[in-house]
């Protein structure tokens, strides 16, 4: 982190399966913003559960005197809710109560909020589809098999300062136009797919130009909270299984998307802007960060005189056919604007944009590369192909399993408790090369090979393996040139803290 950057590391921690943090007293009475996402994968719920999940969250909201907007689709929850500090809080407590599998969400929220910023009533809506990729159902990619691995936000800049990466901007282009990741200078390369709306992505990630921008780099995705990336970076994986020509090193994104990374980073970092919002606040600057350094950040102009202009008012949208996304008019050209909307015309129409046309076969792709994995749990720690399709099998360790989402609080005791006291013989915390400090992923020497299947299905059930009631992703382990790894090991009981 540079010199002049102020880091705040605990705002870049996820609360999965941790208590929520407590409200600082002098917010009690200001009101509180939450967002938060959830996907059911493995099953996704029946038409039956879908329809009583509805009707829980809305229950549970009523409760606790929530308002705010909400998505209920089969494959999980996605919400942006507003209430009393404590409110949210204890509504969030409500769906862990409910069904475990919130345990594993990380609920974003911003305490301090102006009351006239809250919603005046809940609405939630039943849905096919949490973002509107056009990849509900059979075509979903599954996040189990091909998500994107998560970044905390401090990782994520330290990420974004290696010039073999490009960063994937998979929020629409108005929303890029107030803001957006500027990664330093000799770093990494921002890709704005420009797109109108996110059904877009997929022809954009199939098209053959992209395809050449992605293929032997590292990508990072961002977008507002997460929810985006999570099925972003699982069709980039799904698609580069399937596809030699497409073979990315490695997929991820920014875990709580630009929200966390700036309050993680509350000078701005390498966000450079205004986040949008679809909320009232409409958006998010750095906290610390002078409004006018944030203006100068920002390039965006009124659509009709072209004069700087930074805010989006007044629910004003492109008249041509097809396109109406928001466009910006100043305050001095909001009559003209409503007297002559066919004059609204947005920047990417003015330059004649046209999004690729081709899309992929998304279902046919997907019973492919689901044929190309089997049912194993991907590998984690290939860099070179995160989601394999090679030629040649890999082989395995039978006594070996990779552990990754541990929790920090976790121990060498609990890991065993898990897994099994009789089945774990000895386990490897894995460290960040630079800080030294664990990172949540760990190797495991297994008892024997049958122990090894058995946990490995245990993880994939409907209940999977948890510690501190945080469910864990394992994994198999390929051999490669590390048959001495746990010759003269030390045991160590805690993971490591680092610098």
């Amino acid at each position: 982190v540079e010199h002049d950057e102020t880091i705040i590391p605990d705002n870049a921690r996820a609360v999965c399966g941790r208590e929520l943090p407590l409200v600082n007293p002098k917010h009690l009475n200001d009101g509180s913003i939450l967002l938060f996402y959830q996907y059911v994968e493995d099953p996704i719920w029946t038409k039956a559960q879908h329809k009583a999940a509805l009707k829980k969250v809305i229950e549970i909201g009523t409760k606790y005197n929530i308002t705010g907007r909400g998505r209920v689709a089969r494959e999980g929850l996605n919400c942006t809710l507003t209430g009393n500090p404590n409110d949210i809080r204890s509504f969030c407590y409500g769906l862990r109560e409910w069904q475990e599998i919130f345990n594993e969400t990380d609920f974003k929220i911003t305490d301090g909020v102006s009351r006239d910023k809250l919603f005046k009533s809940l609405s939630i809506r039943k849905t096919n589809e949490l973002v509107a990729y056009g990849l509900a159902g059979e075509k979903a990619p599954s996040l189990k098999k091909f998500a994107g691995e998560h970044l905390e936000a401090d990782d994520y800049h330290k990420a974004m300062q290696d010039p073999e990466t490009v960063i994937i901007d998979v929020r629409n282009a108005y929303e890029s136009a107030i803001g957006n990741f500027q990664p330093p200078e000799n770093g990494a390369k921002l890709i704005d797919p420009k797109m109108r709306n996110s059904i877009e992505f997929p022809k954009w990630l199939n098209s053959e130009d992209t395809q050449k921008q992605l293929t032997g780099k590292k990508v990072l995705m961002y977008c507002t909270g997460g929810i985006r990336c999570e099925r972003a970076t699982a069709l980039l994986n799904q698609m580069s299984t399937v596809k030699e020509e497409l073979k990315p090193k490695g997929v991820y994104h920014c875990r709580g998307g630009i929200e966390r990374y700036v309050k993680t980073f509350p000078s701005g970092g390498y966000w450079k802007g205004k986040n949008y919002l679809f909320d009232k606040r409409m958006e998010q600057t750095p906290d610390i960060k002078a409004d006018s350094a944030v203006e100068n950040d920002i390039g965006a102009k009124c659509v009709l005189c072209c004069a700087k202009y930074t805010v989006y008012r007044g629910q004003f949208k492109c008249s041509r056919t097809l396109c109406g996304v928001p466009v910006i008019v100043c305050n001095s050209c909001t009559t003209a604007a409503t007297e002559k909307p066919e004059k609204l015309v947005c920047d990417l129409c003015k330059e004649g944009y046209r999004a690729p046309s081709q899309a992929p076969d998304l279902v046919a792709m997907k019973r492919k590369a689901e044929e190309i994995v089997g049912h194993k749990p991907l590998d984690p720690l290939s860099t070179s192909e995160p989601h394999p399709a090679s030629k040649s099998p890999k082989v395995y360790y039978k006594d070996r399993l990779f552990l990754r989402r541990v929790p920090l609080t976790a121990s060498f005791a609990k890991i065993k408790d898990s897994l099994g006291a009789d089945k774990v013989k000895n386990l490897i915390w894995l460290k960040d090369m630079e800080s030294g400090g664990f990172y949540g992923s760990c190797v495991v020497l297994m008892s024997a090979s049958s122990d090894t299947k058995q946990v490995l299905d245990i993880s994939t059930s409907k209940g999977g393996i948890k510690i501190d009631k945080k469910r864990i992703k394992v994994a198999e382990m390929f051999r490669k040139d590390d048959e001495d790894l746990f010759d003269g090991l030390v045991q160590r009981e805690y993971p490591p803290v680092g610098n």
